[in-house]
This record gives C-alpha cells, structure tokens and sequence, in this order.
C-alpha cells in the first residue's frame, strides 16, 4: 500500500446548501488547517460533527473501498499563496493556510471516515 503524500484529519463544521442542485458546502477544520469544499450530495455524504480524513497521494491507491471519495486533481493556486486551492473535476478545495502541494503534478484526494 502507498502511503500518503499528505494526510489530515478535520472535523467537520458545518454542511450548506449550495447555489446548483445537490451542491453543498462543507466547512471543516483542524487545529492545523482550515478546509472549505464543494460537495455533491450523491457522491459524498459528510454530516457536520464527522470526523474525516483527507489524503493527498501522488501514486492512486492499491485499496479504494477504505474511501468515501477518490478523485485525480491539479493544485490551482501559486505556490507562494497563502493558501492552497485544489480542483477535482471542478470541485473546489480551498486550505488555509498554504498546505505545500507542488504545481503540476497530478494528485489523488481520498476521503475517508476518522
């Protein structure tokens, strides 16, 4: 099994409707970071009070059925920013503070349950 590039673990915070149909906004934070993301109610289901946890790998991962969602993205932001945006497909990932992901290199986002 390939260990992670990155891990945390966050609670999440709140859990919003968003603007488009099955869109919602998931606010959560550890002592370290702050993440807010776009998420599609058919594919994820997180509820506020969950603990989960993010995994960045830059190989995918041999075991997929541990996860919640897996998804191939690109870091969208600078290097030198304050904070780290991530896209998946569309789906926005915005840490704070700068959570050091190299540009252009393609990585794999899993979430999993704590």
């Amino acid at each position: 099994m390939t260990s992670p590039y990155k891990r945390m673990t966050v609670t999440v915070e709140a859990v919003e409707p968003g603007k488009l149909r099955g869109q919602r906004i998931v606010r959560a934070k550890s002592r370290r970071v702050r993440v807010e993301f776009d998420l599609i109610e058919d594919l994820v289901n997180v509820e506020s009070g969950d603990k989960i946890v993010l995994e960045f790998h830059k190989e995918k991962p041999r075991s997929m059925d541990k996860y919640i969602f897996c998804g191939q993205g690109y870091m969208a932001s600078k290097p030198e920013d304050e904070f780290t945006i991530f896209s998946i497909w569309g789906l926005i990932f915005r840490f704070e503070p700068n959570i050091g992901l190299e540009p252009e290199v393609k990585y794999y986002l899993c979430i999993r349950r704590a």
